[in-house]
C-alpha cells in the first residue's frame, strides 16, 4: 500500500492545512494512507483520529522533530502515550542523540528527513553517518530539490538502510501524494508502520507533479507538446508500479522525486 509519510497541518507553524482536508486529499489522490508529521508536536492527534473515522481512511500519527543536526520523522507504536515533547527535551533545537535515544526507548523508529535539503535550518547532511538509532532515510521528499533527494538515496545505500518517501506537504493540498512510501504489507496502525519500517519492507515511490490548472481551450491552433512524462520515470525510460518509481533496500530508485 502507498502511504505519504510526511505531511503537515495547521499545528505546524506556517501551515494552514487541516487534518481533515489532508485526509480527504490523500483519499482523492489514490493513496492508501497518510501520516501526519507536524513539527515537534502531536497536538493534531485528536483531529486526525476524528478525520480518519469520518472518512474511513487510515491516517496515522508521527512527528517531525527538529534537532541540532537535522530533522527526523519519528513514529511510535502508541503515540497517545507520549508526553509533550518540550517537557522531555526543553528548548529547541533538541540534541539529536537524545532524540534518537528517546525514540528507541519508546519502541519507535526514526527516519532522517530530507537530510541534504539546504533550505531548512541545520540540515543533517553527512552527520547522519555518525549517529546510531536510524531506521530509514527519507530518500524522496516532494519539496526537496532532485540533487538533495539523490544524495539522500545514496546515503541510504551506503548505510544499508531502507528508503522512504513523503511529500512534505506544507503549503498546498496539491502537494499530498507527489511521492509516497510503498509498504509490502497492509498498514492500519502506528504499530504496523513501525514494525514494517524496522523490518525494511518499504520502498520510495515518485508518483509525479501536482495536477496543473487546465489550459485555455480557445484561441488559435492547438499545439502538440508531445507525451507527458511524469516524475516517476526512471532514467533510461523504465517505469515502476502505479505510475511511479520504486526504490528501497536492494532496489532504490534514483529518479527525480523532488518537486517544488
Amino acid at each position: 500500500m502507498l502511504v505519504d509519510l510526511h505531511v503537515h497541518s495547521h499545528h505546524t507553524p506556517g501551515c494552514a492545512l487541516t487534518p481533515r482536508d489532508l485526509v480527504r486529499r490523500a483519499k482523492a489522490a489514490g493513496l492508501d494512507a497518510l501520516a501526519l508529521t507536524d513539527v515537534n508536536t502531536l497536538e493534531g492527534l485528536a483531529e486526525l483520529r476524528e478525520a480518519a473515522r469520518e472518512e474511513s481512511f487510515p491516517a496515522l500519527a508521527g512527528v517531525e522533530i527538529t534537532t541540532d543536526h537535522g530533522h527526523y520523522l519519528c513514529f511510535f507504536p502508541e503515540p497517545e502515550q507520549l508526553p509533550a515533547l518540550p517537557q522531555v527535551f526543553g528548548t529547541t533545537p533538541w540534541p539529536v542523540r537524545e532524540v534518537l535515544r528517546f525514540v528507541q526507548e519508546k519502541g519507535g523508529v526514526a527516519v532522517a528527513a530530507h537530510p541534504y535539503d539546504k533550505t531548512v535550518d541545520r540540515p543533517s547532511g553527512d552527520f547522519i553517518f555518525t549517529v546510531e538509532g536510524l531506521s530509514a532515510i527519507q530518500g524522496l521528499c516532494g519539496r526537496a530539490k532532485p540533487a538533495a533527494n539523490d544524495l539522500a538515496v545514496e546515503a541510504a545505500d551506503h548505510m544499508n538502510l531502507p528508503c522512504v518517501a513523503g511529500s512534505g506537504a506544507h503549503g498546498s493540498l496539491d502537494e499530498v501524494g507527489t511521492v509516497a512510501t510503498l509498504f509490502r504489507e497492509p498498514v492500519s496502525s502506528e504499530r504496523d508502520l513501525v514494525a514494517q519500517i524496522r523490518a525494511g519492507g518499504v520502498y520510495c515511490v515518485a508518483i509525479g507533479a501536482p495536477p496543473r490548472p487546465p489550459e485555455p481551450r480557445d484561441h488559435g491552433p492547438r499545439r502538440d507538446h508531445g507525451p507527458r512524462r511524469d516524475h516517476g520515470e526512471r532514467r533510461g525510460g523504465e517505469r515502476g508500479g502505479r505510475g511511479g518509481e520504486r526504490g528501497g533496500r536492494g532496489g532504490r530508485g534514483r529518479g527525480r522525486g523532488g518537486h517544488r
